[in-house]
């Protein structure tokens, strides 16, 4: 008689049917641990771009600072040209609007790619730079501080923008050239997805965006989110994960982006949106399949039930073969007997692990799917 057979055998088992029972269901997990940690978590942090709202941007406004040089077309084709080497959401969506308009690509030098910034290039003996106006204006002191009406005009419609400026370079000064205004829209499974979270046992769901402010309240407020971050730098998000960690909180975050990796990293779990960059999908412990946001509330109860499932196998292991030991020491089982029933409740622990769990809240997410 001994309790190993059942504990060494059940758990592995119950961990990979877990794997696998998650992988059909459009969860892509790497290893048990991504369970295990995802089961204790209480606090989950959103990206909102491309993760609380659809990857699938729009090109609304193409806003021409520089008139002297440039019109809409030309400035379009010229961010474009230089975006289509990145592969975030927004260099697509600006590639795409391009692509729509028939305009010709633009001849450019080897493109300097700063993570979770922007990039550089030179065009016509001009250091072009696009990215965030943080980048534009810390890194390369091009400011934006004269269009400051259109810039809020923009924001206050819940656009994100993409700034394009040229940088200082010999007697060149360093100037604004325009803004690419892009669009996205909720998820429609968004609201579902955290109400369902929340009745899984998370007590915190929280949203950081570097939108103003205004715009951000108001959409964490139809979301019934607990906290914003708005305004926040890429670099920023490691930190806030960070803070919430010294709090005592076990962190999920869910990001789709480059500049969500060292978030993703340093979250007890990081959570990669489908579409999203190929860094963030790397980085991540749990990658989905679906491009749905009820998945990551499927992933959430599957790590549940599955670490459930496991101290249940571990309360009949232990259980069972204390009253078989306790009978066989006072004569009451044969060797025989015990010998089976040990046996036995080995295998009724790794028939229960192969059989596994499965998600009750499957059959509404196909529904929040459909719509």
């Amino acid at each position: 008689m001994d309790y190993s057979c059942a504990l060494k055998l059940g758990t592995p088992m119950a961990f990979k049917s877990g794997l696998y029972r998650a992988a059909t269901h459009g969860v892509l997990m790497r290893g048990g641990s991504a369970i295990e940690h995802l089961a204790e978590v209480d606090t989950i942090v959103f990206d909102k771009t491309g993760t609380l709202t659809h990857s699938e941007l729009v090109v609304t406004d193409v806003v021409v600072l520089d008139k002297s040089h440039l019109d809409e077309d030309a400035l379009l084709a010229l961010v474009a040209s230089i975006e289509e080497h990145a592969s975030h959401p927004l260099a697509q969506a600006v590639v795409d609007a391009a692509k729509e308009r028939d305009l010709q690509h633009i001849t450019h030098g080897e493109i300097d790619y700063l993570v979770a910034h922007g990039l550089t290039t030179d065009v016509d003996g001009k250091r072009v730079v696009i990215g965030s106006r943080h980048f534009l204006e810390e890194h390369h002191n091009i400011l934006f501080a004269k269009h400051e009406t259109a810039i809020d005009r923009l924001q206050d419609e819940g656009k994100t923008l993409l700034y394009v400026g040229a940088a200082a370079q010999g007697r060149k000064v360093a100037k604004p050239i325009g803004i690419v205004a892009l669009r996205d829209t909720l998820r429609a499974d968004a609201v579902y997805a955290i109400n369902r979270l929340r009745s899984l046992g998370i007590t915190q769901a929280i949203m950081i965006t570097g939108d103003k402010r205004s715009k951000a309240e108001a959409l964490a407020a139809e979301l019934g989110l607990d906290a914003v971050h708005a305004e926040v730098a890429p670099e920023e998000k490691a930190a806030i994960i960070q803070q919430l960690q010294a709090q005592g909180r076990k962190v999920a975050f869910v990001g789709d982006g480059i500049n969500d990796g060292p978030a993703l990293s340093v979250a007890e779990v990081g959570i990669a949106m489908p579409r999203g960059a190929d860094i963030a999908r790397a980085t991540a412990d749990i990658v989905l399949m679906d491009d749905r946001l009820a998945a990551v509330a499927d992933a959430r109860e599957l790590a549940g039930r599955t670490m459930k499932l496991i101290r249940s196998n571990f309360n009949i292991a232990v259980g069972v073969n204390t009253a078989v030991l306790a009978g066989a020491v006072l004569g009451k089982l044969s060797p025989v007997m015990s010998a089976v029933l040990h046996n036995g409740t080995t295998i009724g622990v790794l028939l229960r692990s192969l059989v596994g769990v499965d998600i009750d809240g499957l059959a509404d997410n196909k529904q929040a799917k459909r719509r």
